[in-house]
């Protein structure tokens, strides 16, 4: 604990320096670190928080990775440059004065959100989706029509991948609502107020830009207490199931057509034509044999289970073509 001076000691110690008894230099003075702060631009996450949104947007990324390296058949690479909290001014302010905004109503937050998109990748998507190389160094203009269109369809799809990433956070419900090219026209929460931005690094075949993301203090306040890392970790656990079990549910629940082949027989066409009701085909074995897909996997007898028609299968086919 530090020592407190009396009053006397304190009258003592500023004679002795006035008469030159002892420097000024040879007190020791503990210096208190003060740290500024901005009054204005409040920091309303902790770095925890911060860590927590990162993660969520890196399961975004790998998944939105996939989903647009089908669409536009090329490589494609997303990293995140980086996850910080300005005020809704200073990002506003840090985009060019044409650049493409989608805005995004987020429920049940009754929020907005805003992904800008640079033109240098939005022409390389639209390239490739219209068939060409990916090039956007011949595009110097505005998007048409049907190239507005084609973009606002690739994002509706990108962010149903983006509320997927927040699952285990929150159910979200994203939906694209506008295009924007200029930043002044988009308003989605006052300058003071504090938003998370998220910059993604994207490139597309021979590509690289930026996209951002903005997520305003209005959607993500309501799931702050969700946010810290042993919430964080309780989700993680709870869905972190096996690669082999989550295959095996894959496998559980893919429906595959099951039939049962009475039997084949030939005929002449005079005889096909001139079929009547009650008319009887003979078949050539009394044997059914049971397809799953289009291979034969077990032969059976016919038969009845609960009034219902039934196959008894009497063997099994482990490989297809094999003799039984």
């Amino acid at each position: 604990m530090a020592e407190i001076l009396s009053q006397q000691e304190i009258d003592a110690l500023l004679s002795a320096i006035n008469n030159g008894e002892l420097q000024a230099s040879d007190v020791n003075i503990k210096e208190e670190k003060v740290k500024v702060y901005d009054f204005k631009r409040a920091m309303r996450y902790s770095k925890e928080q911060l860590r927590s949104i990162t993660r969520i947007h890196e399961n975004f990324i790998r998944m939105l990775t996939s989903f647009l390296s089908a669409q536009l058949r090329t490589y494609v690479h997303i990293e995140i440059d980086l996850v910080e909290q300005v005020t809704y001014h200073e990002f506003i302010a840090s985009l060019p004065s044409k650049t493409i905004l989608n805005l995004f109503e987020v429920k049940p937050m009754d929020g907005k959100m805003v992904l800008e998109i640079n033109p240098i990748v939005a022409y390389a998507m639209l390239e490739r989706l219209l068939g060409g190389q990916g090039d956007p160094s011949a595009r110097d203009g505005s998007l048409t029509e049907i190239e507005t269109v084609l973009l606002q369809k690739v994002l509706r799809r990108s962010f149903d991948l983006y509320q997927n990433a927040w699952k285990n956070i929150e159910n979200l419900n994203v939906k694209w609502e506008a295009m924007e090219s200029n930043p002044q026209f988009i308003q989605i929460a006052s300058s003071n107020d504090t938003v998370i931005v998220i910059a993604l690094r994207v490139t597309i075949g021979e590509t690289t830009d930026r996209m951002t993301i903005c997520l305003p203090h209005q959607i993500v306040e309501p799931v702050l207490p969700k946010l810290s890392s042993q919430q964080w970790f309780s989700y993680t656990m709870k869905t972190n199931v096996p690669q082999q079990d989550k295959l095996q549910q894959n496998l559980d629940n893919v429906r595959v057509p099951v039939i049962a082949e009475l039997g084949r027989a030939t005929l002449p066409v005079y005889d096909l034509v001139n079929l009547q009701i009650g008319d009887v085909i003979g078949i050539e074995t009394d044997k059914l044999q049971v397809k799953v897909g289009q291979f034969t996997r077990f032969i059976g007898n016919p038969g009845v289970q609960k009034g219902h028609y039934a196959v008894q299968v009497d063997h099994v086919i482990n490989t297809e073509g094999e003799d039984l």
